[in-house]
């Protein structure tokens, strides 16, 4: 069944937008980029259920496959992802994603005091390295492979 996106046109009116629905075969290229991996936070996915996400999101870039130089519903611009990353990125673009991640421990700290214990229990550790995506790493690897390979 597909979703549908309520979508608010040039004359102010809703019409509602079809997302395709994508077939088997394309779900399993999707599935494939990352090997059965969260493209986002590397945990292992099954097939069944993991969610397509679309990187550039279909509600802020509709309507911009010219301008992007991609289909914005194209295989291209999906990656697999866990349930929790999906919900979280929402319609975020790559970079206020990693921003909003790279937040998360500031905004416990401030919000959660069950948090706070834990840190100063040390049952929780902080790492405030950059955030760098699951493809991210899985591209750097293979360009580093592919360059041994060359030499």
């Amino acid at each position: 069944m597909a979703a549908a996106t309520r979508v608010i046109s040039t004359e102010g009116r809703v019409k509602q937008r079809v997302r395709r629905r994508l077939t088997k075969a394309e779900r399993q290229a999707v599935y494939d980029k990352c090997k059965g991996h969260c493209a986002y936070c590397g945990c292992e996915i099954p097939f069944k259920g993991f969610h397509v996400d679309h990187v550039k999101c279909l509600r802020n870039y509709e309507y911009m496959d010219e301008l992007l130089g991609i289909e914005v519903d194209g295989i291209e611009n999906m990656l697999p992802s866990c349930s929790s990353c999906n919900r979280y990125k929402a319609t975020f673009d790559l970079e206020t994603f990693r921003k909003m991640l790279s937040g998360i421990t500031k905004r416990l700290a401030r919000d959660v005091s069950t948090y706070n214990i834990a840190v100063r229990f040390n049952m929780i550790e902080e790492h405030n390295e950059p955030i760098i995506f699951y493809f991210e790493r899985m591209k750097e690897r293979e360009d580093e492979e592919h360059e041994r390979r060359n030499t």
